[in-house]
């Protein structure tokens, strides 16, 4: 009985980590998502008055460009460009359409004359629209993106072949750039999603993604190279 117990408090603790991790990162998308609306929403008083919608307008098609132009194949799906219209389209379906709000701004929009308050309205709603598009197609760009890590596990090996040289050949031991390594490898496989779907312009996503990746295997190095441990 108790290791029946055991077993069953082992398979809820199990779950209810992975449980709490997923809610953790959906949380931080959302937060994603909320920070570049909102930073769409300043800038449209101050950094690009002028452009007002067309702004986030012009970040979609620049995004939708970079995916068909460099995204053609990945190794996790056979088609990036029709993995991403799905993602983009179900966020748009479940934020908007659900709710109501692209009706509204629709019909808004449609109006001859409609109150300046409703209009305002409108147009903030729209910007939204476009940069949670904007959001969805870097989510599904970082999503396929995700492979490229897997150069960690080169990084491993490399360490784990520098450290047993280290250690046979009695070399010193740097616990402090250990710890260090330890911490920062956690931060540049997560930072890469916050800063690229926060990004108030459109960018490049190698230039976002690849030095997360370089730094990310430079510090799975590093921290195995400086394992103190045994294996």
């Amino acid at each position: 009985m108790a290791s029946d117990d055991n077993r069953q408090r082992s398979s809820s603790g199990f779950f209810g980590v992975w449980l709490g991790r997923i809610m953790t990162l959906c949380f931080w998308l959302l937060f994603s998502l909320f920070i570049s609306i909102v930073i769409e929403w300043i800038g449209m008083n101050f950094s690009w008055e002028d452009e007002g919608v067309k702004h986030s307008q012009a970040m979609l098609q620049t995004e939708l460009t970079y995916l068909n132009e460099d995204f053609k194949q990945s190794m996790l799906v056979s088609s990036p460009v029709v993995f991403a219209q799905d993602v983009k389209r179900f966020i748009h379906k479940w934020v908007y359409k659900k709710t109501g709000i692209e009706t509204l701004a629709a019909k808004v929009v449609n109006t001859e004359n409609p109150h300046w308050v409703l209009a305002l309205i409108a147009k903030y709603a729209i910007a939204a629209m476009n940069i949670t598009q904007v959001f969805a197609v870097r989510l599904a760009i970082l999503m396929l993106a995700m492979p490229a890590f897997i150069i960690g596990a080169v990084a491993v090996i490399e360490g784990l072949t520098q450290r047993d040289i280290r250690r046979w050949s009695v070399g010193r031991e740097r616990a402090t750039m250990y710890h260090y390594s330890k911490r920062a490898v956690p931060f540049f496989l997560i930072a890469p999603w916050f800063v690229y779907l926060a990004m108030p312009n459109s960018i490049h996503p190698n230039l976002v993604i690849l030095p997360f990746v370089v730094f990310f295997a430079i510090g799975l190095y590093f921290m195995t190279y400086l394992f103190k441990k045994h294996i």
